[in-house]
């Protein structure tokens, strides 16, 4: 709503007896308040920030301002965690997964020091604990070790989480997130298929507001799809990750998205491809992620026999055939 955040769960709670004390059902105040069910519920789980327009629409309804009720629950320290959380998130879209070390051990110093709340500090653990998961699954190379840290992750807030029976639950969006990094460790474990199942239902149940999330659940989409062969279905996704970039004025992410477009568009035979990956690679030298033009440069010589190279601060794309 204003760039904090808030103990979600303290506030869907207090949201809740107010309902209770006034004799209203669920279904009563979705008609009432003309909003879902399914919004309320999530709502008061505690698993989304709610809009300032819903809270507009149940203040009337409830007779209390609710706008002003939220920030009675706003964490004022939420800019380290929200500081943490970007510096994880650049180096995991750079491939700097080496030192997540430091942001992991910054999250331990944290959580040490025990002054916060009890949502505040399941949090910070979640959160430590899927950072641990992508140092197990990237340096380490342990499938099960980094599943089984994803695995506790999930069950600070939902005790009884199992991936036999993930579809059951209502999310947040931080566990969408570890969900999604779970659809990751599948594609290992039990193959592409089965993550392609995952992370579509990651997408469908994300909240509209967590355009980063969505970017990243659209990327690996993509990516699955073109594991599979699916190259059209690849190309879709690739297109909606960047469009919801340029919506939304992100660059980040958007390099990685023309890329996984470029690839699509060649294993088509459309001669766009070229185009973007002369985008993508400009996008990366923006944010300077020369160790992701790297990477690239070897991936398309070594799967796709196209040269890459520059000639008179030109961009040259050869094909090696």
């Amino acid at each position: 709503m204003d760039g904090f955040y808030y103990d979600l769960e303290a506030f869907g709670e207090e949201l809740k007896n107010i309902r209770k004390s006034l004799g209203l059902s669920q279904s009563d105040v979705a008609e009432q308040a003309f909003i879902s069910r399914d919004t309320l519920r999530k709502i008061e789980n505690g698993k989304v920030i709610p809009k300032h327009e819903t809270l507009e629409l149940l203040s009337h309804l409830y007779k209390k301002d609710l706008n002003e009720l939220l920030l009675k629950y706003r964490l004022n320290d939420y800019s380290i965690f929200f500081d943490i959380k970007s510096s994880l998130e650049k180096k995991l879209e750079s491939g700097d997964f080496e030192s997540l070390r430091d942001d992991i051990d910054r999250l331990k110093k944290l959580l040490e020091k025990g002054d916060m709340s009890l949502y505040y500090s399941k949090l910070l653990n979640q959160l430590l604990l899927t950072a641990e998961s992508v140092f197990e699954k990237t340096i380490n190379e342990n499938y099960e070790k980094a599943m089984e840290k994803l695995q506790k992750a999930m069950e600070i807030t939902i005790p009884n989480f199992s991936l036999s029976n993930y579809a059951d639950f209502v999310y947040s969006d931080m566990e969408i997130r570890i969900l999604m990094n779970m659809a990751l460790l599948l594609k290992k474990i039990e193959g592409a298929e089965k993550s392609l199942e995952v992370l579509l239902f990651c997408l469908h149940n994300l909240s509209s507001e967590e355009w980063e999330t969505r970017i990243r659940l659209y990327y690996n989409i993509s990516y699955t799809y073109h594991i599979l062969s699916l190259d059209e279905e690849a190309l879709h996704y690739a297109n909606l990750g960047i469009g919801t970039c340029v919506k939304n004025n992100i660059l980040s992410g958007l390099g990685l998205l023309y890329f996984r477009k470029a690839i699509a568009e060649y294993n088509l035979g459309r001669e766009e491809y070229k185009d973007s990956l002369s985008k993508s690679i400009h996008l990366l030298e923006i944010t300077g992620q020369e160790k992701l033009i790297k990477t690239i440069m070897e991936s398309c010589r070594k799967f796709y026999n196209l040269e890459i190279s520059k000639e008179n601060n030109m961009l040259v794309i050869k094909s090696r055939e």
